[in-house]
């Protein structure tokens, strides 16, 4: 491991001893679970841009598993360009999108495992599972056999506002909003066909 990488990870749990009750992963906000998720304004979402939600101020340090900020009870709907797909230890599918418009900005969107432990027990349960529905839509619209063939293709996300911890994630936004989790993902119409 190199010396700026083991750096980083001491002052990353440095500030977590620091503030005592704070989790990294905010696993109960993520899938729903947290009492706050009924106040979540889920019919109502905000159409805006990978770089509006960039430009947001920063909360990018631990916290407690409950919402925290206003744009985590907001539901928001954007547009980007694929840049990176991957499933995570957790089988989260998480997505890197750009600014179709501005190359240097870009988010994480998350689709959580509906059939986790944790989703399990989430009384949004089937939010999170007709969400990973159309993600395979998406596979199956666009004629992709893997993920990585979903590179370049524009969608529109919609999904829940979520500040995460900065832990040297790549797409991380620079206010570290994620759309998290995700609850709808489609192609937007006006994508250029996916490259082959």
């Amino acid at each position: 491991m190199s010396e700026m990488i083991r750096h980083r990870v001491a002052v990353v749990l440095t500030v977590m001893s620091l503030a005592p009750g704070c989790t990294i992963a905010r696993g109960d906000v993520k899938g729903l679970r947290d009492a706050g998720a009924t106040h979540v304004r889920m019919e109502t979402p905000i159409d805006t841009s990978i770089t509006a939600l960039n430009d947001l101020p920063p909360h990018c340090g631990p916290t407690r598993d409950h919402r925290v900020r206003e744009e985590e009870f907001q539901v928001y709907r954007v547009i980007g360009t694929i840049r990176h797909v991957k499933r995570a230890p957790d089988h989260d599918i998480h997505i890197v999108l750009g600014d179709p418009d501005r190359p240097d900005a870009h988010i994480i969107v998350e689709l959580p495992d509906p059939d986790s432990a944790g989703s399990v027990k989430s009384p949004h349960r089937d939010r999170l599972a007709l969400a990973m529905q159309t993600f395979d839509n998406l596979l199956a619209e666009t004629g992709s056999r893997q993920w990585n063939d979903l590179q370049g293709i524009r969608v529109r996300v919609t999904g829940v506002g979520f500040f995460d911890l900065s832990h040297f994630q790549v797409g991380r936004s620079r206010s570290c909003i994620e759309l998290h989790p995700v609850l709808k993902i489609e192609q937007h119409r006006d994508s250029p066909a996916p490259p082959r």
